[in-house]
């Protein structure tokens, strides 16, 4: 397979990357996961079973006998309640954990019944506890092996259907069958090898000599031009196939400082962004979209949105709003903001640029930095613009809602409104669907309001694979089916 590039670190509770989690999915394993043809449906991973109080908030995971980390050591309730804590509470393990502490909000504590058994309580009823617990960045990890190195950064110990075996940075990972797997059935590949390619017509041009058997994931998999050319000549040989990539271009505003601190500047740049044109230029793999994906179950069809300031056509009214609302902010002369952005990610800057141009905001040279770096700015708040590509789990919004509610470790940007706080925290309550659905959509609206974070749209991601590649199905988003223990090759 190709990837777009290297694991940061090899510690999956401390990255947020898809580069990373591509190849350790295969070598760390969940409680449960998503079943990996029918992506709606929740199955035991490590866990055998499992039930759940009356209440909502209490789960008992009886856990899976005979498994064993890469080591030999056996894996244990402790492992699996270090792993929970560590991810909902990093900073009581001297740990950062952007994804689990999203993920696992809801998490209290969890207590070790027997080697077998732990208990999971939640603060609150959670809708979305268990669909996020099978997601693939919730793992085990060994608490033996992070209590004697202080992290997993350098060390890689699973327990799952495939050992890691090197890594050589910018070039490949290797990985090669467990041998001593729980299910001795699995998995029926005898190795995976990933390939680093940074480059994406390097990638496509390595796929269609079939020097890799399948693309890379999310933004990084195929072009729309990429597909059509595999459709177009190659459709006896690969399959290619369309699916949700629950990933948008966001324009996050740091309304911790001047000039986004205001709310007329933020509508302006909200106003100024045609977002059909974006579409276009990112050769239309996209489609219009609010803070929750238009092609999922919560979200602002694009039909809703198509006759709203900021959405609509033609464009004259939104430019004309935005460059009253720039100089009412005493911006009439013209405004100039910095931008920051990821390395590599940035093909729409200069489309964005010239549209914010046009109602008088002037973006300067986007500052491009790798993602550690990035995210390290982000979390100190050093930038006025980022344009960022944001991807999450699963379609639920307990997770995008991360970007918007006071003191979540993903708000990046300072931005805190009592309303949303409010919305959030009755919404992830809320067992009842369609109660849900009506408090996620006045949420939605609110953040429109607010002009925070717009969002350029949503996109649709492309992969393929040579037909020779058997039972594999792409899942909604990014980060779920990512482990290969029952794909195999008919050579």
């Amino acid at each position: 397979m190709a990837t777009h590039g290297d694991p940061d670190t090899y510690d999956v509770h401390q990255e947020t990357g898809l580069p990373t989690i591509i190849s350790l999915r295969n070598v760390y394993e969940g409680l449960v996961k998503y079943d990996y043809l029918r992506h709606s449906e929740i199955v035991p991973e490590l866990a055998e079973r499992w039930d759940v109080s009356a209440d909502g908030t209490v789960y008992t995971f009886r856990l899976r006998a005979n498994v064993k980390w890469h080591d030999g050591r056996p894996f244990t309730a402790d492992d699996a309640a270090y792993s929970l804590m560590r991810m909902a509470h990093p900073e009581n393990y001297n740990s950062i954990s952007p994804r689990g502490s999203a993920l696992m909000d809801a998490l209290d504590k969890v207590d070790v019944i027997d080697p077998s058994t732990i208990r999971v309580t939640l603060k609150i009823p959670s809708a979305s506890f268990l669909p996020s617990l099978a997601t693939d960045w919730i793992l085990m990890m060994p608490k033996h092996t992070i209590q004697a190195a202080g992290d997993m950064k350098r060390t890689v110990n699973g327990t799952g259907p495939f050992v890691w075996v090197k890594h050589g940075r910018g070039v490949s990972i290797e990985l090669v069958k467990n041998k001593a797997y729980y299910d001795q059935s699995l998995p029926y590949l005898d190795g995976i090898t990933f390939y680093t390619i940074l480059d994406g017509n390097t990638r496509f041009a390595a796929f269609r000599a079939g020097r890799v058997r399948m693309t890379s994931m999310g933004g990084s998999s195929l072009t729309s031009q990429q597909a059509e050319i595999l459709q177009r000549e190659m459709a006896d040989r690969v399959t290619v196939k369309e699916h949700s990539a629950l990933a948008r271009f966001v324009l996050l505003t740091n309304v911790a400082r001047e000039p986004f601190n205001d709310l007329r500047v933020r509508q302006a740049v909200h106003l100024a962004l045609d977002r059909k044109n974006l579409i276009k230029v990112d050769a239309n793999a996209g489609v219009i979209g609010a803070a929750m994906p238009s092609q999922g179950a919560w979200g602002f069809t694009p039909d809703e949105l198509g006759n709203l300031p900021g959405y609509r056509q033609p464009r004259d009214t939104d430019v004309a709003e935005a460059k009253r609302l720039l100089s009412e902010a005493g911006y009439g002369k013209g405004l100039k903001v910095g931008v920051l952005g990821l390395a590599g990610r940035n093909q729409l800057a200069p489309v964005v640029q010239q549209q914010m141009a046009t109602v008088g905001i002037n973006i300067q040279p986007i500052e491009e930095n790798v993602l550690p770096v990035v995210y390290e700015r982000f979390a100190a708040g050093r930038f006025d613009l980022a344009l960022f590509p944001f991807s999450e789990a699963l379609d639920d919004p307990d997770l995008f809602f991360a970007l918007y509610t006071t003191g979540s470790t993903r708000n990046y940007g300072g931005f805190s409104d009592k309303q949303i706080d409010e919305l959030f925290q009755q919404e992830k309550q809320t067992l009842d669907v369609a109660q849900r659905k009506a408090l996620v959509r006045k949420a939605q609206q609110r953040l429109l309001d607010l002009a925070i974070h717009p969002i350029l749209f949503w996109n649709v991601s492309k992969r393929a694979w040579w037909n020779e590649v058997k039972d594999y199905l792409p899942a909604p988003g990014s980060f779920v089916n990512l482990k290969m223990d029952r794909v195999w090759l008919d050579r």
